[in-house]
C-alpha cells in the first residue's frame, strides 16, 4: 500500500500535527461528510495530536541525552563524561592554619601524638561549620616547656561507611551523602569480620602501574551527585572477594561556605595523655580554598579534552587541566616552556601556581605538586614549579554623582566604588593570562550605586611589591612586562647608606634620592641603574637597603597603555584599599 501523501510526519508542533490529521482524515471517503470542528471527533483529535506530540517530545529529549553537548540533567552528563574516562571534580572544604598551643602536660611528657580528625569549630553567618585535622600531628615539648605547633585544619565531618562483600547479592560501593571531599576518601579493606586483617586500597590513577594483585579502587560519580567505590576484576586491580569489609572514610564539607573564616575554636581531641587545655594561639592563614562541586557546563567542557590528553603532560595545557582538577585549593595554573623562560633554559617546563587566597604555594605543596606529574611528563622534560609573580593595579577615581536622584551620600558611593573594585578584581584578574581592560573597568564603576553616577574619571598606575634582601649589595630587577611612561618611576621608602631614600628615573637612569630639611632632592646615588620603558624593565646595580617600609619595597610606574597585559607567570591583581577616590555630588 502507499504511503498516504495526506499524513505529513515530519511536523512536531502540535496545531500542525491535528492538522495533518484532520487533513488525512478529510480526505477518506468515510468521513467525508464529518464536522471535524463541532463534534466529538475534534476531541478524538486533540487526544491524537497530543499523544504525538508527547511522543515527539520525549523522543527528542532521550536523544538529547545521549550526547554530552545536548545533554541537560547532570546525572546524563556524568554518564557520558564517564565514557570518555572523566571524573567530575567534587566539592572541596576550606582549609586553614592555626597555631596550636597546649598546656598543663605533665613534666614527663616530652611528646604525643594529636590524632586525625580531631575538631574544631568556626562560625559563618550564624551556621556552625567542623574543621578536622586531615592527618595525625606530632608534637614536642619545646626548650621553654611548651607544646605549640602550627597545624592545617580542613572544613568537613568526617564520616565512616562500612559495605560486605557479597557473592550472592552484589554490592554497589556507593558512599550514601552528597557533598563528598572525593581527595579525602580513604579505603580499606577486612578479611572478614572474624579476621581483622586489613589492606590498604589505593586510588588508582594511573592503569599502566596497575596490575592484578595491586589494591587500587576506581572512583565514579554516580546518581545524584553521589559518588562510587569500584574495585578491579583481577586484571586491573585486586579484586574483593565475598566476606570482605569494605571500610571508607571521607568528609563532607560545605564547599565555599567557609572561605574567609578567621576565628576558630578547640572542639573535641584526645592526645592519650593528662591535660590541662588546648588552646589556639593565632590563626596563620584564613580558611580558603572552599569549591562547590564541578558544574554541568564544565564537565562538558572538560571531558573531551582529558579524553584528548590520556591523563598525559605534552603540551602547556595538558599541565594546567591536570593540576587544577586534581588540586582544589589551587586558584590558577600556567605552564609554559624553557624556552620562555628568561633566561632560556632547555629540557624544563616551567609551571606557575595560584592557590586561593594565597600568593605563593609551600614548599610541600610544590613537591606534591612536581611529583604527580613526574610519571605523566616526557622523559627528556623535567617540570619546575615555581610562584607567580604579581603587579597590582593601582586606580584613582574620580566620581560625579546627581544628588537630586540618589539616596546615596558620598561615602556611600565611595563604599559603593570600593565594593565594585573588589568585585572587578574577582571576576577579571587574579589569574594567569586575564587582561586589565580599562574600559570594562570604567564601565563597572559608572554602573555602581543605582544609576546615580554620573560620570567617571580614573587613572591607573602598576605596581611591584618586593623583599630585596638587607645590608647584601645585589641585583634589584624589576619586571612590569608592559611599556611604562618616561618620568613616573616612584617607590616606597627604604633606608639606603643611613638616608631614607625613593626611586626615581630621569632619562633612562634610575636614581636613589632623598630629600633634605627643606624637602628638596638631593642625589644619593645619581646613577644607580637603567630603566627600558619599552618592556618596562627596571635594574639596580649594587642595592644594598638597610630596611624598608610597609614590609615591602613598592616599585611604582605609570603605564603608557591603559589596557594592561601579563606575561607568562605574571597575575594582575587589585586591592580596593589602594584605590584613591574622590566623590563629588552635582545638582
Amino acid at each position: 500500500m502507499s504511503a498516504n501523501t495526506y499524513l505529513q510526519v515530519s511536523e512536531l508542533d502540535f496545531n500542525d500535527i491535528r492538522s495533518n490529521l484532520k487533513t488525512y482524515l478529510s480526505s477518506q471517503n468515510q468521513f467525508q461528510d464529518y464536522d471535524f470542528e463541532g463534534s466529538a471527533m475534534a476531541v478524538l483529535l486533540d487526544v491524537l495530536a497530543y499523544n504525538t506530540h508527547y511522543n515527539a517530545y520525549y523522543l527528542n529529549m532521550i536523544g538529547n541525552e545521549m550526547f554530552l553537548d545536548t545533554a541537560q540533567q547532570r546525572d546524563s552528563v556524568v554518564s557520558r563524561a564517564k565514557e570518555l574516562g572523566y571524573l567530575p571534580v567534587s566539592s572541596n572544604g576550606a582549609t586553614a592554619e592555626i597555631v596550636l598551643n597546649f598546656t598543663g602536660l605533665g613534666a614527663d611528657v616530652t611528646q604525643f601524638t594529636l590524632p586525625k580528625n580531631s575538631k574544631f569549630t568556626t562560625t559563618v553567618d550564624d551556621v556552625t561549620y567542623t574543621f578536622v585535622t586531615p592527618k595525625a600531628e606530632e608534637f614536642f615539648k619545646a626548650a621553654d616547656g611548651t607544646f605549640s605547633k602550627s597545624i592545617e585544619i580542613k572544613e568537613g565531618e568526617p564520616l565512616t561507611h562500612q559495605f560486605t562483600v557479597s557473592a550472592t547479592n552484589p554490592v554497589r560501593y556507593i558512599i550514601p551523602n552528597p557533598g563528598v571531599d572525593t581527595s579525602s576518601i580513604i579505603v580499606s579493606v577486612q578479611e572478614s569480620s572474624t579476621d581483622s586483617t586489613t589492606t590498604d586500597y589505593k586510588r588508582a590513577s594511573n592503569i599502566n602501574q596497575v596490575f592484578n594483585t595491586s589494591p587500587v579502587f576506581y572512583l565514579e560519580e554516580s546518581a545524584d551527585e553521589k559518588y562510587e567505590i569500584v574495585f578491579g576484576s583481577g586484571s586491573l586491580g585486586k579484586p574483593v572477594k565475598a566476606g570482605n569489609i569494605v571500610k571508607v572514610e571521607y568528609l563532607v564539607n560545605s564547599g565555599e561556605d567557609t572561605n574567609g573564616a578567621t576565628a576558630f575554636s578547640v572542639e573535641d581531641y584526645s592526645i592519650g595523655t593528662s591535660y590541662t587545655s588546648a588552646i589556639i594561639s593565632s590563626v596563620a592563614k584564613t580558611a580558603n580554598g572552599g569549591r562547590p562541586q564541578e558544574t554541568i557546563e564544565s564537565i562538558k567542557f572538560q571531558a573531551p579534552r582529558n579524553y584528548q590528553t590520556q591523563n598525559r603532560a605534552v603540551i602547556a595545557e595538558d599541565y594546567s587541566r591536570i593540576l587544577l582538577s586534581e588540586n582544589a585549593d589551587l586558584q590558577s595554573v600556567i605552564a609554559f616552556g624553557g624556552e620562555e623562560y628568561d633566561p632560556p633554559v632547555n629540557g624544563k617546563v616551567y609551571i606557575a601556581v595560584k592557590p586561593f587566597g594565597e600568593l605563593r604555594a609551600t614548599q610541600n605543596k610544590k613537591i606534591a605538586i612536581r611529583t604527580s606529574l613526574k610519571t605523566r611528563t616526557p622523559l627528556a622534560v623535567d617540570p619546575v614549579i615555581i610562584d607567580g609573580e604579581y603587579t597590582y593595579i593601582i586606580p584613582t577615581v574620580s566620581a560625579f554623582y546627581d544628588l537630586t536622584t540618589s539616596s546615596f551620600d558620598d561615602s556611600g558611593i565611595a563604599s559603593n566604588i570600593r565594593t565594585a573594585i573588589t568585585s572587578f578584581a574577582t571576576d577579571n584578574l587574579e589569574r594567569f593570562g586575564n587582561k586589565f581592560r580599562f574600559s570594562r573597568f570604567v564601565r563597572t564603576l559608572d554602573n555602581t550605586s543605582n544609576g546615580a553616577i554620573l560620570n567617571t574619571d580614573a587613572s591607573i598606575k602598576i605596581q611591584r611589591r618586593m623583599t630585596p634582601d638587607t645590608n647584601v649589595a645585589s641585583l634589584l630587577s624589576v619586571s612590569f612586562n608592559n611599556q611604562v611612561r618616561k618620568g613616573s618611576l616612584e617607590s616606597s621608602s627604604f633606608t639606603y647608606n643611613g638616608f631614607t631614600s625613593y626611586l626615581i628615573d630621569v632619562n633612562g637612569i634610575v636614581k636613589i634620592i632623598r630629600y633634605n630639611s627643606s624637602n628638596e632632592q638631593v642625589d644619593v646615588v645619581p646613577n644607580a641603574g637603567t630603566i627600558d620603558y619599552v618592556n618596562g624593565i627596571i635594574k639596580v646595580d649594587n642595592f644594598a637597603v638597610t630596611a624598608y617600609s610597609d614590609n615591602f619595597l613598592k616599585v611604582t610606574v605609570t603605564p603608557e597603555k591603559l589596557d594592561v597585559t601579563p606575561v607568562r607567570e605574571q597575575v594582575l591583581l587589585m586591592d580596593a584599599n589602594d584605590a584613591t577616590i574622590t566623590v563629588t555630588g552635582e545638582q
